[in-house]
């Protein structure tokens, strides 16, 4: 099940992230940054931050970061008729998780509403063109 799964609603792009910026390096630059409620994938010029805010009050988050070597693929499937979102997954190594007690490498995988499917594919072709 992917970190965005549940997400209803707009995903926004923003020029900053407040949660990652105390941790970015001096030559490290923020590409653009996508806000999925309270969720929010960052792409820099050294990796992938993948934001997941915790809990009804938010005040738990968990930060993984994934450099520029570490992502090996990207994959999309558009919204059809009756979807209501563009699912995109990164392929990435270092992403273990444990399904019935096995592990297996897991993508980042997160939803963009349907209406936005220009910024689905903005986040494709950046992926693309930075990472791949």
């Amino acid at each position: 099940m992917g970190l965005f799964d549940g997400v209803l609603g707009n995903a926004s792009a923003v020029s900053d992230s407040k949660i990652i910026q105390p941790y970015l390096l001096d030559n490290e630059t923020i590409i653009q940054a996508y806000r999925f409620i309270r969720d929010e994938i960052i792409l820099t010029t050294h990796g992938i931050y993948q934001v997941d805010v915790q809990g009804m009050s938010g005040k738990k988050v968990s930060v993984k970061f994934f450099p520029k070597s570490k992502v090996k693929s990207i994959s999309f499937e558009t919204a059809g008729t009756f979807d209501m979102d563009v699912d995109i997954k990164i392929g990435v190594d270092g992403n273990t998780e444990f399904v019935n007690g096995v592990p297996y490498g897991a993508p980042i995988s997160f939803k963009v509403p349907k209406a936005q499917g220009q910024q689905a594919q903005q986040i494709v072709k950046l992926v693309k063109e930075y990472y791949l």
